[in-house]
């Protein structure tokens, strides 16, 4: 004779509630990874972005230190394009060895900007051949 388990003889719906409790349960986890999944990609996607527009500002002010005898005149702005991106820059000479810089870096239909004082270690000498 069979040995039946109370388990399978029960026929009052005893395991079903069990059933549907792990199934909504696993359901949950599997909901909370894909949305953690998902807030992962964005913040990837947007500290790319930041980081690409961090280095455009970087070369941007390292060519503009380059090119400082180029820029006469103590109020204007200069535009360097790079494979990147663009970098817009408005400068303003307080005295003669400092420099306030606006970079403004247009990206994903928005415009990044942000300031820096450029101090110089030699006064910048502009020479006008005649």
């Amino acid at each position: 004779m069979k040995n039946r388990s109370c388990f399978t003889n029960n026929q009052r719906g005893f395991i079903f509630p069990y059933v549907l409790f792990i199934t909504a349960i696993i359901l949950l986890v599997v909901t909370a990874k894909v949305s953690a999944y998902q807030n992962d990609i964005r913040i990837s996607h947007n500290h790319e972005n930041q980081l690409t527009i961090e280095t455009l500002v970087q070369m941007g002010h390292e060519q503009f230190k380059q090119e400082m005898n180029k820029h006469p005149g103590k109020k204007g702005h200069v535009s360097y394009h790079y494979p990147p991106g663009n970098v817009t820059i408005t400068y303003t000479q307080k005295s003669p060895k400092k420099y306030d810089l606006l970079f403004q870096v247009p990206a994903n239909d928005k415009t990044y900007s942000t300031t820096m004082i450029l101090e110089l270690d030699e006064v910048v000498q502009t020479a006008n051949k005649e």
